[in-house]
């Protein structure tokens, strides 16, 4: 498959290059990413260079869609957004998306899952775009809400290893809302109090005062 970009609010979603790794690998000390991701721990520069040297020959294989989000005017890598698998039988693919922890509060992987989704849908005409995140990701999940997924349920025992369970949803091509459009789970909505909340840290626990129990 031939590798392209795609430009819109204010993103340039390019394919992965080799300079791109120092900045994969900075972004992927965030606590954040190593949580929700399953990024090796501790992430060396050797995990960086290996990522990026695999998305290339995700283009050459046609088997993903990877791309470097980036800020269109300046160039800084912001995330990575893609289409982890493409299913030419069934015409679908599942997406997958980080926003690097310079970036966050923008709505970087908001507009990038728009972005790819409008692609895969008028360039690839696929017909279903799959989302799948651990339990309790719910920046993950406010962001697929945004850009206009159904979710559709908890899928139990998704990594055998662990036992984890992760949510699941889809999205259409009459569902990805326009560009500029707020869409669903706006500001103020549950799915965004949700995520502003379990998306902070736990606070700091403190001894208690001396002569308590």
């Amino acid at each position: 498959m031939e590798p392209v970009e795609i430009t819109e609010d204010g993103l340039l979603l390019r394919p992965w290059r080799a300079t791109d790794a120092d900045a994969v690998h900075r972004a992927c000390q965030d606590p954040d990413i190593q949580r929700w991701t399953s990024v090796p721990r501790p992430y060396q520069p050797e995990h960086a260079q290996k990522f990026v040297a695999d998305r290339a020959r995700q283009w050459e294989l046609g088997t993903g869609a990877p791309f470097a989000v980036c800020d269109a005017a300046s160039g800084e890598l912001l995330g990575a957004c893609g289409l982890n698998t493409i299913d030419r039988h069934h015409e679908l693919s599942e997406i997958g998306y980080w926003t690097a922890p310079w970036a966050r509060g923008r709505g970087v992987a908001v507009h990038a899952v728009r972005a790819l989704a409008r692609w895969s849908f008028d360039e690839l005409k696929l017909r279903r775009l799959l989302w799948a995140a651990l339990v309790g990701n719910h920046a993950s999940r406010l962001v697929a809400l945004r850009a206009g997924f159904q979710i559709e349920g908890r899928l139990r025992a998704a990594d055998p290893e662990s036992g984890g369970h992760e949510w699941f949803g889809s999205l259409l091509p009459g569902d990805v809302p326009a560009p500029g459009e707020v869409g669903p789970a706006g500001p103020g909505t549950l799915a965004a109090r949700r995520a502003g909340v379990f998306g902070r840290g736990s606070p700091p626990c403190s001894p208690p005062p001396a002569g308590t129990s």
